[in-house]
């Protein structure tokens, strides 16, 4: 008990003891009265436990963890009298005013962001407390109650508070607590105490409370947010009903479909979808740190080169620009051990300015070669890169010396990341042009004593011990200056235990962040018995690493099982969010709770492993709202940990087999130590696993691997150019939910494959060969995730496919020949779907009768910024595609004249919508009226025609953040209306009329509010369409094609008719090809004519 009287305390539930902690935000909790005969003096606790587990506190015992704060964040839960029988108040605002007194102590000094939580009855109480502070900060005339250092507090708490949640508030009232109270007391309405009239529906005070402070959170800008019950009470339904409940956060409200009034308030889990909205609601109001958000993104955000880098920049820059054009060809070699920073450094070469500068005119390369690399594939890039068409049939000895015939011509700036064998080097070592320089790294010293003698040799040696510190501050503490007393000297020890290693400093410091003093005192002896092991270089890396990776298991139980995934695939690989979320939610690691959204799950574990510098985000920063696009990798050196902890931590045989992983190695059979592990009886295998998961991804198999694996749940043989696969395969891996064979060479799949009862993830993209499916696919009843992306051959999909009545989603993405049987879809309980429009396929009319579709996306089989488009009836979408009220992401690549109307009322639901025609000049009136698209956050037009966006009506689109207008070069004008886009925060439009722009110009000086949008501009102005259109181009596509093409109205349009756009977007292996497309038309100015 931190203050007050016994009979009205305010509990402090952490920091567990008072002193002098460093605070950053406060947040306070308000119970409601309590529902039962049962004892209530607890009731500041018990209202607030994990549903299940009435010994969590989760505002004690999660929240400050969550928070990231550690002693930077203080949380109270206030008490009174509580018992809906003896409660002696006969309003809410006497149990107000009694609180206030207490809260308002100087001793608390509100001087730092609030917070403020009410539960039920206790939201009432909160907004007349807010209320009454609110009075007492402002008026100077109030009664003798209120003391001079009160109302001081009072005005100091009132400018801080920031946000106010509300868990099921009846702010309009509830006759249904009512009735269960006379229910649960067996009484009549004459017996129950006054506080219950509070909660009348027609009570005048409630409502002149709520216009009260309405007032206030208007003025103060105070953000609120309200949950509501979504399953009734036993025999008494919902309580508090929703429109009760959101009337005072229209905008920000969460209905818990799982809980009813009492558990509304109980998450069941840290991932539970109510703590997240919470936790993240708390964070945006205090603008704190936590371990998952800001200022772990400004760790990602800070550039290296302040820990060290620069001094290795300038000096292997003045190696490689030292010589002129005309000078022999030159290497300079960067060497260290692994996670010192050399592809970091590389990159920074790469990107210098200086060095473009030096080496105008000529050509830059960059190649990540790796421990097994494919030299066939590194030629393919090569070709590609210098405008050759690849050779696929030639053998290596004889494409080497073609490529280095062309080499000689030429002066070429060619990067090779990451070599590790003499033989790559010599196979790779192909910049003999004049002037030319070669710039490589690699962890082997020898490798550069051997390739030339006159290489230039660099090696990056450990961080400095005052670098080190730095970098490891920045992410053990936040911000990274204040570092407390009593962990400073532990922290220094383990900084040094870290030998200068930048990735080690990261991942440790990031492991150590929130800590109190024994944790940092037992985990820095952890590290140092790490170090008495008899290991080599690299092994003493990987256990100064492993306490990382020990620590995930705090944060999320699934979060090492998550980091091992990211070793099933070769080194250096870029693995696309979706996939990601198939296969973990068809393993079944996501979601963790039944009634949880699968996506935002895998979403939170990857954001987590990120945040721990464990995986790396090819797109910068990441956002939930567009997850689709979101790419990851993994360092090679955290690679190599995860393979490292697998073989090394698994202490059994049976256990030591749980994950085997064997990709890019260029295999042709299973690996010699899985050979012989034991025979199964009375089988045809050759050797059984006890794997469950298995991957022999991007080898070099023609048929399938045998083994035996009765526990295999996960199968990743993708990338292997098998061509067929035995009949009776499915009986070899019983349990199996996902196969990806992704890239296969198969014509046809066995009928076997309806045997694989298990199975919920299928990927059979990119199978360019595959003509059809077997009839028995219908028999997969647990099949939620189809792929089928670039089956160029695939003719039609079973009728059958009609009983998979768990699909989910279905990609079809590029299948150009596919037709579709008569109601194939017609009763499957599809939520995504991503198909290549073609007018003798699916009708978009079927393909909108999927009612559960959450996402969908239309490709035209001529995309119409590519090619001319197939006509649709007239020329516009079906309008039973407004029944789709569950979408959430809408993305139309049609040609089509005109938008249904009634979309904007209907897809409540709608949070990114994208359309890119070639022929729309007008958007529906409706789309911008008020109510429109209530949940839109992104609406993307790609549309050269658009002359006009509609006016803006107030409460229009009023979620919405981004408004791109990409290539809408026929818009001249954007009305200063768009200014009652309430949350707009982003303006793009890049490659627009410089009409368009200027009419931003002119609003923004006229409109604070414009002024605040950040607003893309292209640098380059848009040449006049008579000038582009008498210009032909040329772009390079595979190794049989080069795609010729003209400007046609600003809209790129293919002139040879005989090339497919579809080995466009398979070649470079793209389901947004249209966009690598839009990318060519950027440097238009910069490709010469045909």
């Amino acid at each position: 008990m931190a203050g007050g009287s016994s009979d009205w305390p305010v509990h402090q539930l952490w920091p567990p003891s008072e002193g002098n902690q460093r605070t950053e935000l406060d947040v306070v909790f308000i119970h409601g009265l309590q529902l039962t005969a049962n004892d209530t003096s607890d009731a500041w606790s018990s209202t607030w436990t994990q549903r299940g587990h009435d010994d969590v506190c989760w505002p004690r015992d999660w929240l400050p963890y969550d928070l990231g704060q550690g002693q930077a964040v203080r949380i109270f839960s206030v008490s009174y009298n509580a018992d809906i029988v003896t409660c002696p108040h006969d309003h809410v605002s006497e149990i107000a005013h009694n609180l206030s007194q207490n809260l308002m102590n100087p001793r608390y000094e509100w001087d730092h962001p609030i917070v403020l939580i009410g539960h039920s009855f206790g939201g009432l109480v909160l907004k007349s407390l807010v209320v009454q502070l609110n009075r007492a900060s402002t008026n100077t005339n109030l009664t003798d109650s209120w003391s001079i250092s009160q109302q001081e507090s009072a005005k100091v708490f009132m400018s801080n508070v920031r946000g106010v949640a509300f868990y099921a508030v009846p702010h309009a009232g509830s006759n249904n607590i009512r009735k269960y109270v006379i229910k649960l007391l067996k009484c009549n309405r004459r017996d129950i105490t006054g506080i219950m009239r509070n909660i009348h529906p027609r009570q005048g005070d409630m409502e002149q409370l709520s216009v009260d402070f309405g007032r206030i959170v208007t003025d103060k800008e105070i953000s609120i947010y309200a949950f509501c019950e979504g399953r009734p009470m036993e025999q008494m339904g919902i309580l508090v009903d929703e429109t009760s409940a959101r009337r005072a956060a229209e905008d920000n409200f969460y209905k818990i479909e799982d809980a009813d009034h009492v558990e509304v308030c109980k998450p069941p889990s840290k991932e539970h979808s109510s703590y997240v909205q919470l936790l993240q609601f708390i964070i945006t109001c205090g603008k704190v740190a936590r371990e998952c958000d800001q200022p772990l993104q400004e760790v990602h955000d800070l550039p290296e080169s302040t820990f060290g880098l620069e001094s290795y920049v300038e000096r292997v820059e003045t190696l490689v620009t030292s010589e002129g054009s005309d000078a022999a060809p030159r290497y300079v070699g960067v060497w260290g051990m692994g996670g010192l920073g050399k592809t970091l450094l590389l990159q920074r070469l790469y990107g210098s300015p200086n060095v473009h500068g030096h080496f105008q005119g000529a050509k830059f390369i960059w190649l990540t070669v790796g421990q097994t690399p494919d030299i066939m594939a590194l030629y393919w890039t090569l070709s590609a890169e210098l405008g050759l068409k690849p050779e696929k049939t030639a053998n290596p000895e004889d494409y080497k010396v073609k490529l280095y015939n062309q080499f000689r011509q030429r002066r070429v700036f060619l990067v090779l990341d990451d070599v590790w064998q003499d033989k790559t080097f010599n196979s790779l070592d192909l910049a003999k042009g004049k002037g030319s320089v070669t710039l490589l790294s690699t962890r082997n010293l020898s490798l550069l004593q051997r390739a030339s003698p006159q290489i230039s040799q660099v090696q990056m040696a450990p961080l400095s011990k005052e670098d080190s510190w730095s970098l490891f501050c920045v992410h053990a503490f936040t911000p990274p200056s204040n570092v407390p007393d009593e962990v400073k000297e532990y922290a220094e020890s383990m900084a040094q235990e870290c030998k200068g290693l930048p990735l080690a400093l990261k991942v440790i410091g990031r492991a150590m962040f929130g800590k109190d003093s024994c944790e940092w005192e037992l985990l820095l002896k952890k590290l140092r018995e790490s170090r008495m092991q008899e290991n080599t270089v690299e092994e003493e890396l990987y256990e100064h690493l492993k306490l990382g990776y020990d620590l995930l298991s705090e944060v999320d139980s699934r979060l090492q099982r998550c980091f091992h995934y990211f070793a099933a695939f070769p080194e250096d690989s870029n693995i696309v969010f979706e996939e990601i979320l198939f296969h973990w939610t068809g393993e079944g690691l996501v979601p963790e709770h039944n009634g949880d959204d699968p996506r935002a799950d895998a979403f939170s574990l990857l954001k987590k492993l990120w945040l721990r510098s464990f995986i790396e985000s090819k797109n910068g920063q990441l956002s939930s709202n567009q997850c689709y696009l979101l790419n990851f990798k993994v360092h090679d050196v955290m690679r190599d940990l995860a393979l490292y902890l697998l073989k090394k931590d698994c202490g059994t045989p049976s256990a030591k087999e749980l994950y085997l992983y064997r990709a890019g190695q260029n295999l042709e059979e299973i690996p010699r130590e899985w050979k012989g592990i034991s025979e199964p009886p009375e089988s045809k295998r050759t050797t059984i696993l006890e794997a469950r998961r298995l991957s022999l991804d991007t080898n070099k198999f023609e048929t399938l691997p045998e083994f035996y694996a009765p526990k295999l749940v996960f199968l990743l043989l993708g990338g292997n150019p098998i061509i067929s696969l035995p009949a009776d395969f499915s009986s070899y891996f019983p349990k199996l939910s996902v196969l990806n064979l992704r890239k296969g060479q198969f014509h046809s799949l066995p009928d076997e494959l309806g045997d694989l009862k298990n199975l919920v993830c299928l990927d059979l993209s990119n199978c360019h060969e595959l003509e059809t499916l077997p009839v028995t696919v219908s028999k997969l009843q647990k099949l939620k995730f189809l792929i089928l992306n670039d089956c160029w051959a695939l003719k039609y999909l079973p009728s059958g496919m009609v009983n998979l009545t768990s699909l989910q989603v279905l990609h079809t993405a590029r299948c150009v020949r596919l037709n579709w049987a008569e109601h194939t879809l017609s009763r499957t309980s599809m939520e995504e779907f991503r198909h290549f429009y073609r007018t003798d396929g699916a009708s978009l009319e079927d393909i909108c009768g999927l009612l559960l579709l959450k996402e969908l996306t239309i490709f035209a089989e001529k995309v119409d910024i590519i090619l001319e488009m197939c006509k649709l009836p007239q020329n516009m979408l079906p309008p039973n595609i407004s029944s789709l009220t569950k979408l959430k992401l809408l993305q139309i690549w049609l040609n089509i004249e005109t938008l249904p109307a009634e979309m904007s009322f209907r897809c409540i639901q709608l949070q990114e919508l994208e359309i890119c025609s070639s022929v729309l000049k007008h958007l529906p009136p409706s789309f911008t009226r008020c109510g429109a698209f209530p949940a839109l956050t992104k609406l993307k037009l790609s549309c050269v025609q658009l002359v006009e966006f509609p006016e803006v009506e107030k409460d229009a689109l009023p979620t919405l953040r981004t408004l791109d207008l990409t290539s809408c070069s026929s818009l001249k004008v954007l009305s200063p209306s768009i200014q009652l886009l309430t949350k707009l925060s982003s303006l793009i439009v890049e490659y627009c009329d410089e009409s368009l722009k200027n009419s931003c110009r002119e609003n923004c000086e006229k409109s604070l509010i414009w002024r605040n949008l950040d607003i893309q501009f292209t640098n380059k102005q848009i040449l006049p369409l008579e000038v582009l259109n008498s210009k032909r181009y040329t772009f390079g596509v595979d190794d049989n094609h080069d795609i010729e093409f003209r400007l046609m109205n600003a809209d790129l349009l293919i002139t040879d008719e005989k090339q497919r756009v579809a080995d466009f977007g398979a070649n470079y292996n793209n389901r947004h090809f249209y966009s690598l497309m839009k990318a060519a038309a950027k440097h238009m100015a910069n490709m010469k004519p045909k």
